[in-house]
């Protein structure tokens, strides 16, 4: 279990720095060409900086639950992990929902122009 743990948690904290790296020198096949777009992509940044801070601390709560072994710290500690992952999620969803009315906007506005064009 010690192992497991600190495979885990070495691994979560490595995907949430990989994770916010690439978010913040860009994914490839991004294109953001206008301010709208651009607003667009503060926002997903400071979402996503979020979801990675949490991550971040279910990795570490996870190392430290496995370099404390079995008790009462363990069982709090994975207790609060699975509670953030729940909020992982929920967060994961409303980007999910952001990126898709951005896009549906895209393109909104890409046929309006076509059409004065």
């Amino acid at each position: 279990m010690f192992a497991g743990g600190l495979l885990l948690g070495v691994t979560l904290l490595f995907f949430a720095g990989w994770l916010q790296w690439t978010e913040h020198h860009g994914w490839p096949h991004d294109t953001f060409n206008d301010a709208e777009d651009e607003a667009y992509r503060e926002r997903r940044k400071k979402s996503r900086l979020r979801v990675n801070v949490l991550i971040g601390i279910c990795g570490t709560l996870i190392l430290t639950a496995a370099i404390a072994g079995k008790g009462l710290f363990f069982i709090a500690a994975w207790t609060i992990v699975s509670l953030i992952l729940m909020v992982i999620v929920i967060l994961a969803g409303l980007d999910a929902f952001r990126t898709h009315r951005h896009h549906q906007d895209k393109i909104r506005r890409i046929r309006k122009k076509a059409v004065e064009d």
